[in-house]
């Protein structure tokens, strides 16, 4: 009973740090409210990664395709596979299919490709953060739930790790993506977006820097509707 008890406890315990892995301040005074314009000369090119782990993932398709020609026997012709990427010249040549050109414009977004980023302080730790692709209200220090871009509904955790502003998903045994915000000494905007788990978009890690935009602001984009 004791024992029981115990690991009970540990176990509440346990799940009380997981959820304050965030701080809900900085330990010193960060702003990172401004408009932020992407510097491309010193960021990575997320199509570039993209494209890279896509060629990485083809070649491997194209060698387990060739090992089970070899071992199938001459009288049995090979399987008829409709989700298998297209190959050969003509394939090329007719370009990406509607549903492979939406589906990469989808992993695009997850990398949250964006030439800008808006950042706005509503009040003692709460965040808008506004791209091109997203508009999103964040609440440092809190643990909530979102869905995910394909989808999956996902545990998500925001706050401050050190001098990071941290948005981190992550779905049961699926997905996870980390976001993190930090003001460089140079006075830029370091964004880092990495992707895990279990996700076309796993071990691509993403760093751009963006550069405070001094003048006028343009309006935000209506398109994305009122911030959740």
């Amino acid at each position: 009973m004791f024992n029981r008890s115990f690991c009970t406890l540990a176990l509440c315990l346990w799940s009380a740090l997981a959820l304050a892995d965030y701080a809900a301040a900085p330990k010193k005074p960060i702003d990172l409210t401004g408009f932020w314009v992407l510097n491309s000369a010193v960021s990575d090119d997320p199509e570039a990664l993209l494209f890279e782990k896509q060629s990485k993932e083809w070649e491997r398709f194209e060698r387990m395709r060739r090992r089970e020609e070899e071992s199938r026997p001459a009288n049995i012709p090979p399987p008829i596979d409709v989700d298998a990427p297209p190959a050969g010249e003509g394939s090329r040549r007719r370009g990406p299919r509607p549903w492979q050109k939406q589906q990469q414009e989808n992993l695009l977004r997850m990398l949250g490709v964006s030439p800008t980023l808006e950042i706005k302080q509503v009040d003692s730790g709460r965040f808008d953060v506004i791209s091109a692709v997203d508009s999103r209200r964040v609440q440092a220090g809190s643990h909530t739930q979102v869905s995910m871009p394909e989808g999956q509904l996902a545990d998500s955790w925001v706050g401050w790790d050190g001098e990071w502003f941290v948005i981190e998903r992550r779905v049961r045994r699926g997905p996870r993506a980390l976001e993190q915000f930090r003001l460089t000494k140079t006075g830029q905007l370091e964004y880092l977006m990495k992707w895990s788990g279990d996700s076309e978009l796993a071990g691509i890690k993403v760093r751009r820097l963006y550069d405070r935009r001094t003048g006028p602001v343009p309006a935000s984009n209506p398109d994305h509707g009122p911030l959740p």
